[in-house]
């Protein structure tokens, strides 16, 4: 055999070779096509028999448990998350979003949901950390969860408004779980979910079911307490005065075992630190004025959506000034808000004169310009937090170098 007849044998050999593995390619993707068919298709079964169930099984003459028109409903939930969500939580570790916060959780919803439609008003959405997820509109209630055969894949399907009658929230010594109508849709460990989000998500479904809209100062004292841990409690209740309240709460960046804490009654804001048992108060007719300073990364989609970038705050006095930068965006806005409800209009009118207010130092401010390495600093902090995520850092990492 000359060697013109070798190399014939060998690349008629080799393209056998490569001929049969493209089949067995060709067969196995045929083969993964079908099964994710079937898969599919017992997926899509199960999401049927279970939205008919849940449409099914509640009691006829049952009222709905959305009773109220969208701007009642927007309004009631905007004010529940100001002074019963926000109070005492971690905006780091919550599973629980609120209108008028959902803009991030918008960004994937029609991803998850494709019959989502834009005209619906965004309630309420609890995503656990598999993913599953129960999102609440005026006009539909949403579900993404695990499909029992494979917790690989998942259900996904909707019931109309008129047709949802109770959600309740479950809490055993081992797993939360979330009932719609009566049937459990979702199943979390017990220790993926935080008190305060039971507690608040339980507060809300009571208060839409029953259409009690209207939040006094008592309630939020009471409220607000609740979340607290003992030891905490024990703290905040030595800032009070007979008759005071308690306004907000909010932890070091989130952070439940956080250095620092705030605290605002109804006459005061108070930053106290654990680690020295130290306090500083701020009587509100004290106060001459209080700002905000956004951090300059503040430009991000994810941190601007949720208010979550870290911000200084200032609360100037009559003889001193004090920075805070324990506080994010939304939390500081928060403060201030709560400040100016609650100063008292003597403290206004006796404040002594003072320089017109510089650019960035408003209670509506921009960002000053910073360095880009400076601010990738800040991104990485915020990545290291999980606050933002390492596609999002790299993203905005990469803007910023190309500004060098």
């Amino acid at each position: 055999m000359g060697l013109k007849d070798l190399f014939k044998d060998v690349t008629d050999l080799a393209k056998e070779s490569i001929d049969s593995i493209q089949a067995d390619l060709a067969l196995k993707k045929e083969e993964q096509e079908r099964l994710r068919a079937e898969m599919d298709q017992r997926i899509k079964s199960y999401t049927d028999i279970l939205v008919e169930q849940l449409i099914s099984s509640a009691d006829t003459s049952a009222q709905p448990l959305i009773n109220a028109d969208d701007d009642a409903l927007l309004s009631f939930t905007k004010n529940f998350s100001d002074k019963l969500l926000m109070p005492a939580n971690s905006p780091v570790s919550t599973k629980i979003t609120l209108y008028p916060d959902e803009e991030k959780a918008l960004k994937n919803i029609t991803k998850t949901f494709p019959n989502y439609n834009s005209q619906e008003k965004f309630l309420l959405q609890f995503k656990d950390g598999k993913g599953q997820t129960l999102l609440l509109t005026t006009s539909n209630l949403y579900f993404k969860i695990l499909f029992p055969e494979n917790p690989s894949f998942f259900a996904v399907g909707s019931i109309p408004q008129e047709k949802l009658f109770c959600i309740t929230i479950n809490q055993g010594d081992a797993h939360c779980t979330l009932l719609v109508n009566g049937i459990t849709l979702i199943t979390t460990p017990v220790e993926e979910i935080k008190t305060i989000d039971i507690l608040t998500l339980t507060e809300y479904l009571k208060r839409l079911g029953s259409n009690d809209f209207v939040i006094d100062d008592n309630q939020v004292d009471a409220f607000i307490t609740a979340k607290l841990d003992p030891t905490t409690r024990e703290i905040v209740a030595g800032f009070l005065e007979p008759e005071e309240k308690l306004v907000y709460f909010a932890w070091g960046l989130g952070s439940l075992v956080a250095k620092k804490f705030i605290t605002c009654t109804s006459q005061k804001i108070v930053l106290y630190d654990r680690e020295s048992s130290s306090k500083k108060s701020f009587p509100y007719d004290q106060i001459v004025s209080l700002t905000t300073q956004p951090s300059t990364v503040s430009f991000l989609d994810l941190s601007l959506t949720l208010g979550m970038n870290p911000n200084d705050t200032e609360i100037k006095t009559i003889d001193a000034i004090e920075t805070i930068s324990i506080l994010y965006a939304r939390e500081a806005e928060r403060v201030i808000q709560i400040y100016q409800a609650h100063k008292p209009d003597a403290a206004t009118a006796a404040a002594p004169e003072q320089a017109p207010t510089e650019p960035g130092q408003t209670e509506t401010t921009e960002p000053t310009a910073e360095d880009p390495i400076a601010m990738i600093e800040k991104l990485a902090g915020l990545k290291e937090k999980g606050i933002i995520s390492e596609e999002e850092f790299n993203q905005k990492k990469q803007e910023l170098l190309a500004k060098l």
